[in-house]
Parts: structure tokens; C-alpha cells; sequence
């Protein structure tokens, strides 16, 4: 566990402390729990969960979220890991749910089934399964905005197997997941309409991940059109098998990453991508690996703390997005001056292995590696800040090299 002024060192290399700024625009801290259950003992392995729940929990990291994540969870570790997320809720503004998954509903009621789960009669379901309004209610009593994503709805042996041995109608299972019966301030997304059958995929994602990954991020998107190309891009990969739907009573509009100006046009459905557009992809990670350990080495992990202005200018160019929210550089140059002003040494290093990237198209990439922290103050008697933060960049290749374009990071124990 991460001492609390080392959790202070963390948020602000990242430049947290840029909320500082304006109290009045302090953004509402953002939270998520994200699960990818696949490996089951009774009904077998489902291919992409968690690498859907891997890839979302990255994603949300990038854009500001705080994520606590589970996968391959049993009945015990999912009710810790709901628990953790409550206790994380306590004073933020948005919480967030993603599920991958096993899911059913008995009676209109929709569970989560967790990996040791063995459901062969339905008297056991309330003892081995975990009911979803639950962690809804834990997050509606908690923050002003719940937002829930569940790819749970996939071809479900549990629920064959219970509605075999069902003895009443109200203990029947059905396929798919049911609408939910009331929700306050949320907004719900399933990646298959009510009752319907969801695919697993056959590339790494879901058809729903991959196009949630696809739109999530887009600046300036309110959640409503995010969804719209979801499930448009979702419907044409699928052949029209298959239509993610939503319901919700949200009151305000909700962005993943707010824009600055009007909301861009929505991208055409996805399309797989040529054979030759990949390999050239894929020859140039190699060459941009080796760029951007570069500019991580150089300039990111040693600024020029006494030409902050111009090492900004440098690295991140007119303006950034950190957690999420835009800042222009005079106010990135103001945090960094003041934030070093307090150490008499300092160093960041660079994990060795730890560096991922992920191409996006020819010009932008992202970068996430470990990041090794040493910080000695000037005041004797302050504590002196050691540790490791796991950051999330996007770059994109500018006149000289690499520039930052979005920055945020989360403490590792």
C-alpha cells in the first residue's frame, strides 16, 4: 500500500494539480470497476473476457478513471472486489461498472456468474451467483453518475442447465439479460438487445469491446452518440446478428473526454483494415518503440527544470489533456515549476520491460510503461517520496519528434 504522500508525488508528476487551479472547475473524480470473468469450472472458457476487461480498464485509465479490476473471479474475490469499488465511490462524481462475461436472469432479475460458480439447480443462485442491481444500487446511492457496460449476455450453458431442472416459472433461466427495473441518474448499455444472444468474438475482443474501444474516447462524443457508433459498428461486424442497446435517466449530458468545441461527426462502422495497411502497422512498432523509450528517457523522465516553459512547449506542445480535462500550456508550465521547486534531488526512471505500445494509425500511438519515482525535499523534516506510478500516454509525431496529446497514471503497490 502506497504511503498517502507518495500516492501526493503520483497525482502530481501527472499534474493533477492543475485541478488546483479553479476550484469551480474541479472535475468529479471518476471510478470503475472492471471485471473479465472467462476460465469457468463448470461450463468452460470463454475466449475474450479478459482480454476485454484488460483492454477497457486501460483505455479508462488513459482518460481519467480510477480502475480497480478483477478477472477470473470467483464468487468471494468478486464480492471483495465490489466492496473495494464502493469504498472508492466515497465522494466521487461518477462511477462506472464493466462486465465481461457469463450473466443470466431468472425471474427478470440479471446476475453476475462468477468462475466457481455451479449452478445446477436454481435454489443455489442466490448463493453462488452475484445480482447486478446490487453494485447499481451501490453506485446510484453514491455518485451523481452510474454508468454500466455489460457484454454478459453470451451463450450460457448455466442457464440451460437451470431451466432443465426448474420446478416454478419464477426459478425459469432465460438467454440474454433483462432490462432493468428502475435506475436514477444512470445509463446502461448491453451489447445485445433484451433476451438476445451475444458473440465472444474471434479476433482478441468482443465485437462490443472492440467497438466500445473504438469510441470511447472520442472528445467532445456525449455518451448517447458514443453509443450510436457502438452499435452501428457492432451491427455491421456482425451481420446484423447482433445490436447492443441501452437504457438510462441520465439528466445531464455525460462525456468520456470533453471537447472544446462541437461534437465531431460520427466515424463510418468499422471496417477490417488491408492486409498491407497492418503489416506496414506492425514493421513500424518496432521503430517507434525505439523513439519514444527514446523521448521517455530524454525528455519526459529528465525535463529541464530550469527552461520549464520551453521543455513544455517541447513535450507536450500548446495544450494537453491530463485526466481528461484540457489544460494549455502556461498552467502545465505553472504546476511543474512549483511541483519541483519543493525537491532538493530528484529522479524518474523507466521500468526496464515495462514499456507497451499501441499504434493508431501512422501518426499516433500509445504508450504505457512503469514509472520508477525518487524525490529528496528540501525540508529536512518532510518525508522523503519513493515509489512506482504506471503511466498512460498518447503521442502523436510532430516536426522533431514525439509530443504528448493525453497523460494519466495510477499508483502501483
Amino acid at each position: 500500500m502506497i504511503a498517502p504522500m507518495g500516492r501526493l508525488a503520483i497525482l502530481a508528476w501527472a499534474f493533477l494539480g492543475l485541478l488546483l487551479l479553479s476550484a469551480d472547475a474541479e472535475p468529479a473524480r471518476r471510478v470503475a470497476l472492471v471485471i473479465g470473468n472467462g476460465t469457468y469450472a463448470e461450463a468452460g472458457t470463454l475466449a475474450n473476457p479478459v482480454n476485454d476487461a484488460l483492454d477497457i480498464a486501460d483505455k479508462l485509465r488513459s482518460i481519467g478513471f480510477e480502475v480497480i479490476e478483477g478477472n477470473d473471479l470467483g464468487k468471494r474475490e468478486l464480492e471483495r472486489s465490489i466492496g473495494e469499488f464502493s469504498d472508492a465511490l466515497e465522494g466521487a462524481g461518477v462511477g462506472l461498472f464493466y462486465y465481461a462475461g457469463h450473466g443470466l436472469q431468472v425471474d427478470g432479475r440479471n446476475y453476475i456468474v462468477p468462475v466457481d460458480a455451479r449452478l445446477d439447480m436454481p435454489v443455489k443462485l442466490q448463493l453462488e451467483a452475484v445480482p447486478i442491481d446490487e453494485v447499481l444500487d451501490i453506485m446510484e446511492q453514491q455518485t451523481k453518475v452510474s454508468l454500466v457496460f455489460l457484454d454478459a449476455c453470451r451463450n450460457n450453458p448455466f442457464a440451460r442447465s437451470l431451466s432443465r431442472t426448474a420446478t416454478t416459472r419464477s426459478a425459469t433461466a432465460l438467454a440474454g439479460l433483462a432490462q432493468f427495473d428502475s435506475t436514477r441518474g444512470s445509463f446502461i448499455a448491453f451489447s445485445t438487445a433484451p433476451g438476445a444472444v451475444a458473440m465472444d468474438g474471434t479476433g482478441r475482443n468482443s465485437p462490443f469491446a472492440s467497438a466500445l474501444l473504438r469510441h470511447i474516447a472520442e472528445p467532445g462524443q456525449s455518451i448517447n452518440d458514443m453509443m450510436i457508433a457502438v452499435r452501428r459498428d457492432v451491427v455491421s461486424q456482425t451481420r446484423e446478428g447482433q445490436r447492443p442497446w441501452e437504457q438510462g435517466s441520465l439528466l445531464e449530458r455525460f462525456e468520456f473526454v470533453p471537447g472544446d468545441g462541437p461534437a465531431p461527426k460520427p466515424k463510418p462502422a468499422a471496417e477490417p483494415a488491408p492486409a498491407s495497411q497492418v503489416a506496414a502497422l506492425e514493421r513500424s512498432v518496432g521503430d517507434d518503440k525505439a523513439s519514444i523509450e527514446n523521448f521517455l528517457r530524454r525528455d519526459y523522465l529528465a525535463p529541464d527544470t530550469k527552461a520549464m516553459a520551453e521543455t513544455v512547449k517541447r513535450i507536450y506542445g500548446p495544450s494537453a489533456a491530463i485526466f481528461g480535462t484540457r489544460y494549455d500550456a502556461d498552467a502545465i508550465v505553472k504546476v511543474k515549476t512549483d511541483w519541483f521547486a519543493q525537491w532538493a534531488s530528484w529522479s524518474l526512471g523507466l521500468e526496464p520491460g515495462s514499456l507497451e505500445i499501441t499504434p493508431h494509425g501512422e501518426d499516433r500511438t500509445e504508450a504505457a510503461f512503469a514509472m520508477r519515482y525518487d524525490y529528496v525535499p528540501k525540508d529536512k523534516a518532510a518525508a522523503r517520496l519513493t515509489g512506482k506510478a504506471r503511466v498512460t500516454l498518447g503521442l502523436v509525431k510532430a516536426e522533431g519528434g514525439w509530443r504528448i496529446e493525453s497523460e494519466t497514471s495510477q499508483a502501483m503497490q
